[in-house]
């Protein structure tokens, strides 16, 4: 079935490559005005999706909320994101992405600000209700914002697309673990960084405003169908899930372990660093930051070497091996007053975070049909969440019946074992994918795939000849059907 859906996505992305139009937008350098708009269409939800974090221990006290209700605040988030993403991407593979743009972005603006309120007048109960409405929109964002570069890019300037707009997500968290510490210090308020949030949600609803209309425009130019005149061979459908194949799967297993890692940690880093190390809440917001801004700096490097060097698995048991490490040093570090170790620490894993997030994402397009890659993007972040919507929780409840290290010594134990599984399973794609052709770890993947297809249709018109299949489907199910 892999086989089949990489087959499939080749023979789309030649069709596109062969037939150069210079009326194409997305041919142009102007693509690269779409591709900053579209770093920021996500900026937004990333600066405030760690706002709790950066705020923690405030939040707490504003709220009257121990860490497992502290906690909930994120997995409020996760839960919705469990299966919207999924049903995201399937929407926006229907109605087109520039419906996605507006909707999603709505509902991240309309979730912050009722967070917001909720801070403002003291209130859990609103205040979580806007985490779950924030969490309605989020993921399926960023499902839509892979999807838009996706349709503006191609080949291997998608890699490098893609990790532009973690690079820029990644700056939003920095500034959110800079910006609002100071801002709570400046004012004494901790609705007012929230409400800040809420203006940069704005900000990045203006940016898919012009994504909508210099989209809108391409289409016309180039005189592409209304998506109700689409033939039924090309609709997606719910069927289509079947040709996600092996490797795709395993990939999103790993995402979901090493993710459990990295952000289970950031969410409750504030506290760890304040209560194990001595720092103060703005100084921790900046230690955690550090994940961010090597993330930032790293990713659009680490995706254009990946790029032309290939050996993506590798990279992926590497990263997974960073993350890894870190843990176990911190729980190998005793207790001390503002030492440096935390910081050489927290630069390993934005490492680990910069190396996996520039190409963990970049490997869907190549595993699935090339119309069905919104949908693909949805499910990976669907599953993504599954984890995410259970980890903090798991880590919350470790931590309350814990008393090793001011509680922290077996949530950390918890996020290594995450991250060792994360190698385990990048250790079994690596060698999944050198039996099957070998498409992720080499330097080129459609010339990879290409040579996977000939060399499928070769075996296929064999089997023809020597055993009398009766019709194509035959054929497909004999080669295809265990990949």
């Amino acid at each position: 079935m892999e086989s089949k859906a990489i087959d499939e996505s080749q023979d789309s992305l030649e069709l596109e490559k062969e037939s150069f139009n210079p009326k194409d937008l997305s041919k142009t350098k102007f693509r690269y005005l779409i591709l900053l708009l579209a770093c920021f269409l996500c900026f937004g939800s990333y600066f405030i999706y760690d706002n709790p974090s950066a705020l923690q221990t405030q939040l707490q006290e504003d709220l009257n909320i121990d860490l497992v209700e502290f906690g909930l605040l994120y997995s409020v988030y996760a839960f919705p994101n469990i299966i919207l993403p999924f049903f995201g991407g399937y929407l926006v593979d229907i109605l087109g992405v520039r419906v996605g743009i507006m909707i999603f972005c709505s509902v991240v603006a309309l979730g912050q600000g009722v967070f917001a309120f909720g801070v403002t007048i003291k209130s859990y109960p609103i205040a979580l209700l806007g985490r779950a409405i924030f969490g309605c929109g989020a993921e399926s964002l960023g499902v839509t914002q892979s999807t838009i570069v996706s349709k503006w890019f191609s080949g291997k300037d998608l890699s490098m697309a893609l990790s532009m707009n973690i690079c820029i997500s990644r700056c939003a968290s920095v500034l959110n673990y800079s910006l609002e510490p100071l801002l709570l210090d400046l004012s004494g308020s901790v609705s007012l960084g929230l409400w800040v949030g809420f203006a940069v949600c704005l900000g990045s609803l203006s940016c898919g405003l012009a994504i909508i209309g210099f989209d809108k425009r391409r289409d016309k130019i180039l005189g592409v169908k209304d998506r109700k005149s689409i033939p039924e061979s090309e609709k997606v459908r719910f069927s289509d899930i079947k040709t996600f194949g092996y490797s795709f799967w395993m990939i999103c297993t790993n995402i979901v372990f090493v993710y459990i890692s990295i952000i289970c940690f950031n969410n409750f880093a504030s506290n760890y660093y304040q209560e194990r190390f001595g720092y103060t809440t703005q100084e921790a917001g900046l230690i955690i930051s550090i994940v961010y801004a090597v993330s930032a700096i790293l990713c659009p490097i680490s995706g254009k070497i990946i790029d032309k060097i290939g050996r993506r698995v590798l990279a992926l048991i590497i990263a997974a091996s960073f993350v890894t490490l870190t843990f176990v040093l911190f729980m190998l570090t005793p207790d001390s007053n503002r030492s440096l170790y935390p910081i050489f620490y927290t630069i390993i894993l934005g490492i680990g975070d910069s190396i996996n997030s520039s190409i963990i994402w970049s490997c869907i397009p190549y595993l699935v049909e090339h119309k069905c890659i919104a949908t693909a993007f949805g499910m990976s972040s669907s599953i993504q969440n599954l984890g995410l919507s259970i980890g903090p929780m798991v880590v919350g409840i470790i931590y309350e019946n814990s008393t090793k290290d001011h509680g922290y010594f077996w949530p950390t134990f918890f996020l290594a074992f995450m991250g060792f599984c994360g190698i385990l399973t990048t250790i079994t794609i690596y060698f999944y994918d050198i039996k099957h052709g070998g498409v992720l770890n080499s330097s080129d993947p459609m010339k990879a795939i290409e040579m996977k297809r000939k060399d499928k249709k070769f075996k296929s018109k064999s089997v023809n000849d020597h055993e009398g299949l009766e019709s194509e489907d035959d054929m497909g199910k004999h080669l295809f059907g265990k990949e």
